[in-house]
């Protein structure tokens, strides 16, 4: 049992120092970012971060974490509308063909297909609505982090009238 105890308190000493400490947000970071087929890679500081810790620095900037979220929203909004219009593509195609194998091709196939085509080029236009609205949020985090900071600044001052004052910053 005396084993088992060191044992686990060996793992857990040894996990808490190989942890990375996380990012001070009221410090100044600069993000890049490299955006791939799959998916993307950020750096923070010139050192590769996951995109968890990106969307933690952009808290501290909240027009930039306004802009990632709406561009959030419209990529993942645009992932359904082109996938909608890729089923309605592919439907109106197979049902014209089974059509076509009976000797009659239905009406309004050809409706289907077209409003099909149209939301995946709606799609396409959101996703990059959506990209365009996330690198602004990134450029905004990169002009404006580290000018303002949330912490309370407490010191003690002498005031006017030879008393001692509290003042608090923000």
């Amino acid at each position: 049992m005396k084993n088992a105890i060191v044992f686990c308190l060996l793992l857990v000493f040894s996990s808490i120092a190989f942890a990375e400490e996380p990012l001070d947000g009221n410090a100044k970071h600069t993000i890049t970012f490299e955006r791939g087929f799959f998916s993307n890679t950020f750096t923070v500081d010139g050192k590769e971060s996951s995109e968890e810790e990106v969307e933690r620095l952009l808290l501290y900037v909240p027009e930039a974490n306004d802009q990632w979220s709406t561009g959030n929203i419209l990529r993942y909004a645009s992932w359904g509308i082109s996938f909608a219009g890729g089923f309605c593509i592919g439907y109106g195609i197979m049902a014209g063909q089974a059509d076509m194998e009976h000797g009659t091709f239905a009406e309004g196939r050809g409706v289907i297909i077209i409003g099909g085509a149209a939301a995946v080029i709606i799609g396409i236009i959101m996703e990059k609505v959506g990209n365009s609205k996330k690198d602004g949020a990134i450029e905004l985090y990169n002009s404006e982090s580290g000018k303002s900071t949330t912490a309370i600044n407490v010191e003690v001052a002498p005031t006017p009238q030879g008393g001692i004052g509290v003042a608090f910053n923000f």
